[in-house]
């Protein structure tokens, strides 16, 4: 038999939604706040400004001295979950602009990939929808005579389409582990027994950070490679490492803690 909650149980209830609802304001004031400082993509700027943000802390601040005497400047790239992806779709854009060549190997490759997510599983009707804003977005930004980096950083700073560029290098991700789960699955742990249940998890929901598996996926499947320096405690100097490890890459991002930014010499 149902027992009614007494008036002690009631407002225990009461002041822990109140607490839920608070804390619920308190984290869309800091995202508020963010977003009023932070542009999703910023201008470049020198690489030793960094060093404004370890002013105490001697590793970092070596590290990064390490990481100038070869790269001049930076680009910022939000920190909301989603840097890794939309730094990688920003240099996509980038390059694929100041090189044809690369545009023009790389256009094919994108234009399989919708055919190839359906075939995977993954619904129809939306992927085609993120699909369709990724390339005619790609096509209009590298095709245009007139377009600058001020028009790409406006793309990019745009909140409704840039996260859909970066929900559609998500898609990519997922699709890629999956297809070739074989080739990953061994580098997947936290209980996951699919790939598909670790995409669902750790790749599709928006602002899930990425981490080395997405890295090593996105790059396989678009033949875009990546070098990573990593600025940490650990000691000696910055770690480097390329994505996929048997590549050059012409494109470089800088990790601390957490967090993805663009390097450029």
């Amino acid at each position: 038999m149902a027992t009614n909650p007494t008036d002690s149980q009631q407002q225990t209830s009461f002041s822990n939604l109140r607490h839920d609802e608070t804390v619920l304001k308190q984290m869309e004031q800091i995202s508020e706040e963010i977003a009023r400082r932070f542009p999703l993509v910023d201008k470049t700027e020198s690489v030793l400004n960094l060093k404004d943000e370890y002013k105490e802390d001697e590793v970092f601040l070596t590290k990064i001295d390490n990481v100038a005497d070869a790269y001049s400047k930076f680009r910022r790239v939000r920190g909301d979950g989603n840097c890794f992806y939309r730094a990688y779709a920003y240099l996509l854009f980038e390059c694929c602009k100041a090189d044809t060549a690369l545009y023009e190997r790389t256009l094919p490759k994108l234009e399989n990939t919708l055919k190839w997510l359906i075939d995977l599983g993954l619904p129809a009707f939306t992927t085609e929808d993120f699909y369709e804003t990724f390339m005619d977005t790609l096509r209009e930004y590298v095709t245009g005579a007139e377009k600058t980096e001020e028009d790409l950083l406006g793309v990019f700073n745009d909140d409704g389409m840039s996260n859909y560029l970066v929900v559609y290098v998500r898609l990519l991700v997922s699709g890629q582990l999956q297809h070739k789960a074989d080739n990953y699955i061994h580098f997947v742990d936290g209980g996951y027994t699919t790939m598909k249940e670790f995409c669902d998890k750790e790749v599709m929901p928006v602002d899930k950070e990425a981490d080395h598996l997405q890295v090593m996926a996105i790059t396989e499947c678009l033949e875009f490679p990546l070098k990573i320096i990593y600025v940490d405690r650990s000691p000696g100097p910055p770690t480097e490492i390329k994505f996929p490890d048997n590549s050059n890459p012409d494109v470089v991002l800088i990790y601390r803690p957490g967090h993805y930014d663009i390097l450029y010499k």
